[in-house]
């Protein structure tokens, strides 16, 4: 993120940075500039068939120009986040069994990522090196240009401008995707790590209050973050990476709930019953407060979970039978 001019220059800043001329200088001329030449294409086409060919990457492009615009807002909340996990007490694994849980999960995770890369990535040279193949050649992507492309020798102009922008586009939506699940993914962690401590705590240890009030507000950091952390053969890579990209975070969206729901059972595993009549009237209280689910949302309308995605395919599918 960095190396894409996506993420703070500083190491801890509490605005976000609107000074980054580095981050201007090289998504205006490529990522922006690319936008907007293909909505001048697509607005000026004449042909339907023509606008829609455009309007498929010229949409996706466009999202991914919001999502930059979104992620220098908010970067400094989520890089916040990373450096509190990273150093609080709070969130130290202090047990085999929550250290096993953290490197079989990361695991996992560097496994899907490297998938979701290669597929997404994949798809680079099979749209820049097919066109090359065609007589007359063409661009990977139907642009606007100033200038006649077709001709012969202004067609390299604009073919080498996108083969520069292609990839800048690429790991820029790839980079800006994995951040996002892997917050969503620590978070899902901490809320398991958090059940795992709860079920463990025994009535006769002295400093039993401390620790159980303690955990209480980690529950609430844990739920604070919940609520700050919602502020790619071609064709089939592209339908798998682009499958991966709704399918992925509604994954680690339901680990969130999912680990968050297993809470109420966990706190209930532990000795309760022979704790006194205090700690009883504490760990009541704090179950009934658990009753209120831990979800993302996405804009604050959807919640991002399993069920988001099979929606989602639902209706796509729907609308292509439409069509």
């Amino acid at each position: 993120l960095k190396w894409w001019r996506l993420w703070p220059r500083k190491e801890s800043i509490s605005t976000p940075d609107w000074t980054n001329g580095q981050a201007y200088a090289l998504h205006v001329p490529f990522t922006f500039l690319f936008v907007l030449l293909l909505w001048l294409e697509a607005i000026r086409s004449r042909d339907i068939q023509h606008t829609a060919d455009v309007l498929l990457i010229c949409l996706t492009t466009t999202a991914l120009g919001g999502k930059m615009i979104n992620i220098w807002k908010y970067a400094h909340v989520a890089q916040g986040i990373l450096f509190e996990w990273s150093t609080w007490d709070l969130f130290e694994l202090r047990s085999k069994q929550e250290v096993d849980m953290w490197r079989f999960e990361h695991r996992r995770f560097n496994r899907v990522i490297m998938f979701y890369c290669l597929c997404s990535v994949g798809v680079i040279p099979l749209i820049v090196i097919q066109p090359l193949f065609d007589i007359p050649n063409r661009l990977p992507f139907w642009m606007w240009t100033p200038f006649d492309w077709q001709q012969p020798v202004l067609f390299w102009y604009a073919f080498i401008y996108q083969v520069t922008t292609i990839p800048i586009i690429c790991f820029c939506n790839v980079t800006m995707d994995v951040v996002n699940w892997y917050l969503m993914l620590h978070l899902s962690l901490c809320l398991r790590m958090l059940g795992q401590r709860l079920s463990k705590l025994q009535p006769d240890d002295p400093d039993l209050r401390e620790k159980f009030l303690e955990l209480v507000h980690l529950h609430q950091r844990l739920k604070q973050l919940a609520q700050d952390l919602p502020g790619f053969a071609a064709m089939m890579q592209y339908l798998v990476a682009m499958i991966m990209q709704v399918m992925l975070p509604t994954i680690y969206g339901n680990a969130v709930i999912d680990s968050a729901n297993m809470l109420t059972d966990s706190l209930y595993n532990s000795d309760w019953p022979d704790m006194n009549s205090r700690m009883r009237r504490l760990v009541l209280m704090f179950m009934v407060y658990l009753n209120r689910p831990v979800t993302l949302k996405a804009g604050g309308f959807f919640h991002i979970g399993l069920p988001l995605f099979t929606k989602t395919m639902n209706q796509a599918y729907s609308l292509l039978a439409l069509l």
